[in-house]
C-alpha cells in the first residue's frame, strides 16, 4: 500500500476527448457518475492516462452491480473491503491495547501488478458466487458488467 496515495470517496470517471476537444464519458458507468457531478461548480480534475487495466475497471463495475442487487452492502467500497478480507488481502495493525487486527489492504495500481490482481479478481468472483449471491450465474454477471464497462478483450502478445 502506497504511503503517498490519498483515499477519496470521489468516483473515478473515465472520459475520452472527442474530435471537438470535449471530454465525454467513456461508458454507461461513467455517464451515470458524470451526471451526478454538480453543474456550474468548479471541479478539481486529476488527468491521468490510465494504465492498461480493463480488468480493474470490470471489477469496479461488478461491485456496483452486486451492491445494486443485494441488501448486504451499503456501498461498493464496503463490498470491496469485504472481498479484500475474504481474499486475504490484508495488513496487520496493532491497536492501542496491543492486539493485532487485520484490516483490508489495497488493489491500487502501485500495490498489485496485473498477475496478482487477476488472481485476486478470480478469487473475488468465486466469493461473490458462493457466499454473497449463492448460485448466481457468474457468466451472466460478467456479461452485464462487460457491457457496462465497455470491455474490450485484451490482445494476446505474439
Amino acid at each position: 500500500m502506497s504511503k503517498t496515495s490519498s483515499k477519496s470517496n470521489n468516483p473515478w470517471i473515465y472520459v475520452l476527448k472527442d474530435e471537438d476537444g470535449k471530454l465525454v464519458p467513456y461508458a454507461n458507468y461513467d455517464r451515470e457518475k458524470f451526471d451526478e457531478l454538480p453543474t456550474g461548480k468548479v471541479l478539481r480534475v486529476n488527468v491521468v492516462q490510465q494504465r492498461n487495466a480493463p480488468r480493474h475497471r470490470l471489477y469496479r463495475v461488478i461491485l456496483r452491480i452486486v451492491v445494486k442487487n443485494t441488501d448486504l452492502f451499503v456501498s461498493e467500497d464496503s463490498l470491496h473491503k469485504t472481498l479484500l478480507v475474504g481474499c486475504g488481502v490484508v495488513e496487520p495493525v496493532m491497536t492501542v491495547t496491543g492486539e493485532i487486527i487485520m484490516i483490508p489492504s489495497s488493489t491500487a495500481y502501485d500495490a498489485m501488478d496485473e498477475d496478482v490482481f487477476k488472481a485476486y479478481f478470480d478469487q473475488a468472483m468465486h466469493i461473490i458466487e458462493t457466499n454473497i449471491i449463492p448460485d448466481i450465474d457468474l457468466s451472466l454477471l460478467l456479461k452485464e458488467a462487460k457491457a457496462e464497462a465497455n470491455w474490450k478483450e485484451e490482445k494476446k502478445a505474439a
